[in-house]
């Protein structure tokens, strides 16, 4: 059994003294008070983990002193030992917080078991508190990186919505972080200590959204052996994130409106309304009003959906934002990986510059981890990234533009591509056939984004 600080509060000298030394015996570091003003006074200046309180006082109850305990300190887990004839006292005691009763005579066997349980119970406690507020910091509005006035007035409604209990729709493109401006919502908000649950709509079959959603009850349908628990009931008092809300079936809108309207919804092969306080946030890659104009999305849920509007915008609108998320990936990803990679070429960063991204964010993400991984130096270069961007940067630089200025690049960039062939990408010929000295062949690959491999 791990060592953990116990206080027992007994106004009995001998029964403190017996529960102390039996508790020393098993390696506690065992603290004494005869009130629950002492025992206030020992919280204050030590870490308790454990308070043995004993309902009869000389001038208070152990119910008493539970309660003003656990005001100074939730974390402490409180026992209650009680006479035999007060054991309506000691149930009382644990609907105040207290984990437990033990009764006179105690047995301290069996005492010993239920401290036992309560630290194991006190651990897995801190452990949800931890992951709880790591979430927190994870999911801190702080940590969004970016430059771009566009997602400043992202952060600008994420900041509001946090601060409000109103249904949030966030649109963008496939991979423009929707999932992370809805958790940064909810764990910046009251709720941040309840429930965040997210459902993928389109990867639920059709006929299971109900049930998954709703819950069902016991043989309501074919495999229903038990109760369901539907999402909206399991992530009551917090946070159910409906992801692409734009696949959601017809039918099932309707059933989505009515909660939204009047909080309440149906288990499937119920009758009976059930109630939850949850907060939605739905996310959508598509258009919902194309979708109202093709009878395939409600107009009335659209409305109760859109309280709070959210567009992300994606990331080739807002390029200024590329350098510093991929200082962010290189960071991440070089740490992971165990190698000492600081930056990228100013020739990477310009492919990455040039480039479309239709899979926004988690498409760049993608490439710089690849990067890190083929990388052998101490900074990326246009090497360790994926060929297609080079190729994708000179049709680009071939089609744009129509004046002569622009058919003289588109000119050059084919003469110097056709003399790098043949000559088997051997600058100082491919120069001399073009009538220019190498170093003016390496400026002009250079400024072209051009490369022989």
């Amino acid at each position: 059994m791990n060592k953990a600080n116990i206080l027992t509060i007994e106004d009995d000298p001998l029964q403190r003294k017996l529960i102390k030394e039996n508790l020393e015996e098993e390696k506690f570091i065992v603290f004494e008070a005869a009130t629950g003003k002492e025992a206030l006074n020992i919280i204050a200046e030590s870490p308790i983990d454990i308070a043995i309180v004993d309902y009869k006082l000389e001038s208070e109850t152990g119910i008493e002193v539970i309660k003003q305990m656990l005001e100074k300190n939730p974390l402490i887990t409180p026992i209650m030992v009680t006479a035999f004839s007060n054991v309506e006292n000691a149930v009382e005691a644990l609907k105040m917080g207290a984990y437990d009763y033990i009764v006179k005579p105690i047995d301290f066997e069996k005492f010993l078991l239920v401290i036992e349980r309560a630290l194991e119970r006190q651990r897995l406690q801190k452990e949800v508190l931890s992951l709880r507020s790591s979430l927190e910091e994870k999911f801190s509005s702080k940590n969004f990186v970016f430059s771009s006035p566009a997602m400043n007035e992202v952060m600008r409604m994420i900041s509001k919505a946090s601060k409000s209990n109103a249904t949030v729709l966030i649109s963008g493109e496939t991979g423009t972080g929707k999932d992370l401006v809805a958790k940064t919502i909810h764990f910046s908000s009251v709720r941040k200590n309840e429930p965040y649950l997210a459902v993928n709509i389109p990867s639920l079959p059709e006929t299971l959204i109900e049930s998954e959603l709703f819950g069902a009850e016991k043989g309501s349908f074919t495999g229903a052996h038990e109760r369901k628990l539907g999402k909206f009931e399991a992530a009551a008092g917090g946070t159910l994130f409906l992801d692409e809300i734009g696949d959601l079936p017809f039918q099932m809108q309707v059933k989505l409106l009515r909660f939204l309207q009047e909080k309440e919804f149906y288990r499937l092969g119920s009758s009976t309304p059930k109630k939850s306080d949850v907060r939605i946030i739905a996310a959508t890659n598509r258009n919902l009003e194309k979708l109202i104009e093709e009878e395939n999305f409600r107009p009335d849920l659209y409305y109760r959906l859109n309280v709070i509007p959210i567009h992300v915008p994606p990331l080739r609108k807002r390029r200024e934002d590329i350098p510093p998320l991929v200082d962010h990936f290189i960071r991440k990803y070089a740490e992971k990986e165990k190698k000492t990679i600081e930056e990228i070429s100013a020739e990477a960063m310009n492919l990455l510059l040039h480039y479309s991204f239709p899979g926004n964010i988690r498409e760049l993400e993608n490439f710089i981890e690849r990067a890190i991984v083929f990388c052998d130096g101490n900074h990326i270069t246009s090497a360790d990234l994926p060929l297609f961007l080079k190729e994708k940067k000179e049709e680009q630089l071939e089609q744009e533009g129509d004046s002569l200025t622009d058919e003289v690049r588109r000119l050059e960039i084919r003469k110097i591509k056709k003399a790098l062939i043949e000559n088997n990408g051997i600058k100082s010929k491919a120069a001399k056939a073009l009538g220019i000295t190498e170093r003016m062949l390496s400026y002009k690959m250079k400024t072209y984004g051009l490369s022989f491999d």
